[in-house]
Parts: structure tokens; sequence; C-alpha cells
């Protein structure tokens, strides 16, 4: 026994129909009605805990992200182990320079404010 009912027509917007003709081919369903019903099956099972299902291309496209994730946290990782300690002696260098310099400026500046006065 079928249990399908079928639904009156419905006139829609060109710009939902080239929405729904372009999901049509995007997922490769044989019919506009296959479509439809397809997408309100997907729409009236959002509450639910229905079992969905992944692709092959989703699933292997998602592995491909994954990957290319691992290699730039790897990439990251060893950047950062190669970087930091040269960053801090390079700072330390740096600071170490400055302060012969800085030594010297305080009595300068004490010697210019009090010829001023």
């Amino acid at each position: 026994m079928n249990s399908n009912k079928k639904l009156p027509s419905v006139s829609i917007s060109d710009s939902l129909y080239q929405s729904l003709i372009t999901y049509q081919e995007k997922n490769k369903i044989d019919s506009l009605d296959l479509a439809i019903v397809e997408i309100l099956t997907q729409f009236f099972q959002l509450g639910e805990e229905a079992k969905r299902y992944a692709t092959v291309e989703q699933l292997d496209t998602l592995a491909e992200k994954v990957d290319r994730l691992s290699q730039q946290v790897a990439a990251l990782s060893q950047v950062k182990a190669n970087t930091i300690p040269t960053q801090q002696s390079a700072i330390a260098s740096e600071v170490s320079e400055d302060w012969k310099d800085i030594e010297d400026e305080p009595d300068e500046i004490l010697h210019d404010f009090l010829e001023y006065k």
C-alpha cells in the first residue's frame, strides 16, 4: 500500500526555482520532485536524531583538510621551537648593548638641566 500523498502545485520565484535546480544538479538527483522531497526530509529531520551520512567525496575532502592542518601544525611547532630561543638571545644582546649608552644619559640630562637654570 502506497502511503505517499500528492501535494498541491505551488508557484515560486525565479531565484528560488534556480536554487532548486542548482541543488538538484549539485546532488545529482534525477527529478525536481525527488529534490523537493529530499529538501523537505532534511528540513523536518533537523530537530530529530536522524542518522546523517557523509558522502565518500565529503569524507575525502575532510581527510585532506585534516592532513593539511596537521602539516601546518607540525610546521608551526618547528618554527616556534627554532625561533623563540633565537629571538630571546637577540633581545638580550640588544638590551645589553643599549644599556651601555643609557648609563650616561641621566648625567647628561642633569647637566643640561643645570646649565639652563
